[in-house]
């Protein structure tokens, strides 16, 4: 039983995911059986608990965990969720992302970049917002999905509410981005340098996305066709629920050309891979919260 599934990441031969149990929000699981592995992690403000955990792949099989409310970050180990290091970066209690030795990034939203880039002693600064103009108000508007792939050393960030994607490139010691696009016309009001509502997003950036060898995946909802409810239609005044997510899978390469479309017909809302395959898992609902496989030709 679990809330809500949180992150999803892909290694080698395991899925890891969290979710806010108190007492062991992380969960290893086997790629073949599924059969759980080892469970821990503890939520608290305790030197070993962490109270807003971010996930994060880490170098040979292990994993980071940031802490979105708190200045610190660990890296564990796959096989036992033992710490192995605390890492000595001032952090700033913003959820960290590894890119490789030594080397992460962070959303600094409100900065004049949208990201910082630790390598070996300090942050600096890179990337750009989809608008030129400068707003007091970006972390609430710009905050968006990223997603790494180690393998070829590719960045995507995404904003869903601003219809914005882009692509950027890791070369040696710094990011240089490849691609930007908007993917549907945004309306906004800009009022003394802060945007107060962003309007008619007809095509909203993916939510979710996941890199691997040869593509961009991402989970959308097809407007083409009708996708089914495998659901009763919620009573009033219940939160959303998980079963109205997207069920459909979209298939980019690295220059965002859609290559094919893919109905799972199952809800899903996460996304993982090793990046150096073209496999993707997925947490959906089918009844429950599932993991699924989806092998990309």
């Amino acid at each position: 039983m679990t809330s809500m599934p949180g992150e999803l990441l892909a290694f080698e031969d395991k899925l890891v995911w969290f979710d806010l149990n108190p007492d062991s929000f992380l969960h290893v699981e086997d790629k073949l059986s599924g059969k759980t592995l080892i469970e821990g992690g503890k939520l608290g403000q305790g030197p070993e608990e962490f109270t807003a955990p971010y996930l994060s792949w880490f170098s040979n099989n292990k994993i980071l965990v940031s802490d979105c409310f708190a200045d610190k970050a660990c890296v564990l180990t796959l096989d036992s969720l033992k710490r192995i290091c605390s890492l000595d970066i001032p952090t700033g209690k913003q959820a960290i992302q590894c890119v490789g030795h030594n080397q992460f990034i962070r959303m600094v939203i409100n900065d004049k970049h949208p990201f910082a880039y630790w390598d070996s002693d300090n942050w600096s600064g890179f990337g750009k917002y989809p608008i030129e103009k400068s707003v007091s108000n970006g972390y609430d508007v710009f905050q968006g999905i990223i997603s790494f792939n180690p393998y070829n050393n590719c960045l995507v960030y995404s904003i869903p509410n601003f219809s914005y994607i882009a692509l950027y490139k890791k070369e040696g010691d710094s990011f240089k981005e490849i691609w930007e696009k908007q993917l549907s016309d945004v309306e906004y009001d800009i009022v003394n340098d802060s945007i107060l509502r962003v309007n008619g997003v007809k095509r909203p950036a993916p939510s979710a996305i996941a890199l691997t060898k040869d593509y961009i995946i991402t989970i959308e909802r097809d407007s083409e066709t009708k996708e089914v409810s495998i659901t009763e239609t919620p009573e009033k005044g219940r939160a959303r629920r998980f079963t109205k997510a997207p069920q459909t899978l979209f298939v980019y390469d690295y220059n965002f050309n859609l290559m094919k479309i893919l109905h799972t017909k199952m809800p899903m809302f996460r996304l993982a891979s090793t990046g150096n395959d073209n496999d993707v898992y997925f947490i959906g609902v089918k009844g429950e919260f599932c993991i699924g496989k989806c092998a990309i030709n």
